[in-house]
């Protein structure tokens, strides 16, 4: 995979090629290790000493005293959903992550996710490799298409409760990391692909992006075979050592230079190999671990993912005193309504008020996490069809408007309909709760609902005197 000049495989000691053709056991995808429900505010301490005692970890230690040199594993998530069947291991299409396609994961996060990563690192990397095969096959070979034994199809989580990952984000999103999937738990939503940032590249002389695995495993390769021992004049006058990349750019490489404590390295994208200066045109600097941005001065972006970590962060290690069950009124069927949107709004704005009037102590003991109740979206009416058949032709948007908000008000206030959207509720928090529960065993904090329909909470309360949770 990787060509590297002046280096035999005995001269590189034990460290191991990548390979395309990897097998994994499709029946290790199935299930849920419970090694993987790390990220509480119980045990998140360990985290790093699980890491720090992981065979697996010492590898991926600094092993010069180089500025490019580092240790800082972090895990990355898009932010554009995967289509339906489309692999993980396809993204992202260029080599260097472009600055606002991915989001990062909190410091606390990343560690959790590493963590597990690396106790199962063999099985997961080499499901991984199989999957790029896949994306890889060419044209005879649709790319992100399913492979035919069935291992990458989402049959596998057919049944939803079964799908278990590592939380993040406050317990609100799960990562599975077989399928590099990040995933909401407490509703329906899109697969996000994850990325673990291990090599990075600096385009704009600011921000070190992370750059794709398949290449970073290249480099990595390169780094333990101490490639800038072997330098030599290239083509354009540059005394370093060169490695031939796979990618999706013909004559894509890398040049090491400098010494064991002073080694630099650069991502070329000039197929001719005459390039003149470093840091020029066509090549980025590299750097292996994650560096901070090096401006003082963070852009309105970078300040809002700091806040986003900040309370990921906090969210990890404060344990959950009062869970806060959202369910949204009429017009969720629009399509500019948004309730995960809305929710994630009102999480925002009560973690500002909390910083502003409570103490820390008070922080510091228990959180409250809110829940979307998406109950209408899935609730199918039998009367809905009829209704759309007998509707008159006029205003596209205001009848879509129309059929979305008081079609809702008639449903309910119907005698036939409204114990159908009174099941959808309850249904719906009932299977969430069990949900949280699961995930928080022998919880004994407050449970609470907050409904923008008020009526429509009180019928609930009132239809179902033991309900799960004690509304």
């Amino acid at each position: 995979m990787a060509s590297i000049e002046d280096c035999s495989a005995g001269e590189c000691g034990d460290v191991a090629i990548p390979s395309f053709s990897s097998s994994t056991n499709p029946n290790l995808v199935e299930g849920a290790l419970p090694g993987l429900l790390q990220n509480t505010p119980s045990n998140i301490a360990r985290l790093e000493d699980v890491i720090e005692h992981c065979e697996n970890h010492r590898k991926y230690l600094a092993h010069t005293n180089s500025p490019s040199d580092g240790e800082d594993i972090r895990w990355y998530f898009c932010k554009v959903p995967l289509a339906e069947k489309e692999l993980a291991a396809s993204f992202p299409r260029t080599e260097i992550v472009g600055k606002d396609d991915y989001f990062r994961f909190s410091t606390r996060d990343s560690l959790a996710v590493e963590a597990s990563f690396l106790q199962r690192e063999e099985e997961l990397l080499a499901y991984w490799w199989k999957e790029y095969a896949e994306c890889s096959k060419g044209p005879n070979h649709p790319r992100n298409s399913v492979a035919a034994s069935g291992y990458c199809s989402n049959e596998l989580y057919a049944v939803e409760e079964e799908r278990v990952g590592v939380p993040v984000k406050g317990g609100l999103y799960e990562v599975d990391l077989m399928k590099r999937h990040c995933f909401p738990v407490y509703w329906s939503g899109e697969n996000r692909h994850v990325l673990r940032g291990h090599w990075f590249a600096r385009k704009d002389g600011r921000n070190w992006l992370p750059l794709r695995e398949d290449i970073a495993e290249q480099l990595e390769f390169a780094y333990h075979c101490q490639l800038w021992r072997r330098r030599k004049f290239q083509p354009s006058g540059q005394f370093a050592a060169r490695i031939d990349l796979q990618g999706t750019r013909e004559g894509l490489h890398a040049l090491f230079t400098g010494e064991d404590d002073s080694w630099e390295a650069w991502l070329v994208f000039d197929s001719s190999g005459f390039s003149v200066n470093m840091g020029g045109g066509s090549e980025v600097k590299l750097r292996r671990g994650f560096s901070p941005s090096a401006s003082p001065k963070l852009s309105q972006d970078e300040m809002h993912q700091q806040m986003e970590e900040e309370m990921d962060d906090y969210c990890s290690q404060v344990p959950v005193g009062h869970l806060v069950f959202m369910v949204h009124g009429i017009g969720q069927r629009l399509e500019n309504a948004n309730l995960i949107d809305d929710v994630a709004d009102f999480r925002r704005i009560t973690a500002s008020l909390a910083d502003r009037h409570l103490t820390a102590y008070q922080r510091s003991t228990q959180r409250v996490l809110f829940v979307p109740c998406q109950w209408r979206r899935g609730l199918e009416l039998s009367g809905e069809s009829t209704i759309e058949k007998i509707t008159l032709d006029g205003v596209p948007g205001l009848r879509a408007t129309l059929s979305a908000t008081v079609h809702d008000v008639l449903y309910y206030m119907s005698p036939i309909y409204c114990q159908n959207i009174i099941d959808s509720v309850s249904n719906q928090l009932n299977r969430q709760y069990a949900k949280f529960l699961k995930r928080n065993p022998g919880y004994n904090g407050k449970v609470c609902g907050q409904a923008i329909f008020q009526p429509k909470k009180l019928l609930v309360l009132s239809s179902h005197g033991t309900f799960t949770g004690g509304l």
